[in-house]
């Protein structure tokens, strides 16, 4: 029985035919792009057939290459499952560590899922175990490291620090706004108003000198990323939590089309259970992510008032 090729020839020969250029497949792997070059040579001949063809610039598999290069795949990843390292345990053999965090699902599905991954990227040894609830959980039963609350503070058996104040200002697509003209509040006559019961608009008509009634008609959303995507589709304008809305208006999807806004009677707090130490990784995790909303600007300028 011939000896089988070796797992160094199988990964350029994978990469090659991956990034369809054996210099980045060289790059890849630390090698030269002759010894790449060898090793898929050696292949061909082994097999008796063309595994590449130059295409242009790139190299390109053959059919037999595509075939040879899925099976190959699959044995690889059968070879890293069976000696990869346990999964409580760094690929160093260290302990992982994963933290439980719980959050109201408006900013859990906005700005903290943003957050999060940034995290994990530079933390990959470190598993994030997010749950999204509108409930405040029993954090110590429930074994929960850390939450994210929307409220005004002063929860039983949690420490609370605030992240940042919550605003409300309409918000619509740039669309909407030059379709119906929206230059001044007035100008909302014209609109259909998207409709929360948790943000009711007649507070904002109040600062913004409009001697108008909650809206009667319209659609109504009972969820803040529901009521935001509503606005996305050009449905009508809403009256959106800045925060829960930060890309979308940085990005330019949505605008503000008047520079007013009020200050929400809730704010978002980062919290945690009193009567347990946290784990080191949890502290670091928790000032990383106070550092995150201490850095954050308002995605526009605009008068908070109230």
């Amino acid at each position: 029985m011939s000896h089988l090729p070796s797992l160094q020839t199988l990964r350029a020969f994978v990469a090659a035919g991956r990034h369809k250029s054996y210099s980045k497949a060289a790059e890849e792997l630390g090698l030269t792009h002759g010894a790449v070059s060898h090793r898929i040579r050696e292949l061909e001949e082994r097999l008796g057939v063309a595994l590449f063809k130059r295409v242009g610039n790139s190299m390109q598999l053959t059919e037999a290459g595509q075939k040879l290069e899925a099976q190959v795949r699959q044995g690889l990843s059968l070879l890293e499952q069976a000696f990869a390292p346990p999964k409580n345990t760094t690929s160093a053999g260290k302990p992982r560590r994963h933290i439980v965090v719980t959050s109201v699902p408006s900013l859990g599905s906005t700005w903290l899922f943003a957050r999060l991954g940034e995290y994990q990227a530079e933390h990959p040894d470190i598993d994030i175990d997010l749950r999204v609830s509108e409930t405040l959980n029993d954090y110590k039963r429930e074994g929960i490291d850390i939450g994210v609350r929307l409220g005004s503070g002063g929860w039983p058996g949690l420490h609370a620090e605030k992240l940042f104040d919550e605003a409300l200002t309409p918000v619509c697509t740039p669309a909407y706004r030059d379709q119906l003209n929206l230059r001044e509040p007035a100008d909302l006559q014209r609109a259909t108003f998207l409709r929360n019961p948790w943000t009711p608009w007649s507070r904002w008509f109040r600062a913004a000198g409009l001697d108008w009634p909650e809206p009667a008609r319209g659609p109504r959303f009972d969820d803040a990323p529901l009521l935001l995507r509503a606005a996305l589709a050009g449905q009508g304008i809403a009256l959106g939590r800045q925060w829960l809305a930060v890309e979308e208006i940085r990005d330019g999807r949505l605008v503000a089309p008047f520079d007013l806004a009020v200050r929400d009677d809730f704010a978002y707090w980062l919290v945690w259970p009193t009567g347990r130490p946290a784990h080191p990784e949890v502290t670091r995790f928790r000032d990383w992510l106070a550092a995150q909303a201490a850095a954050e600007k308002p995605p526009c300028p605009i008068q908070v008032v109230g």
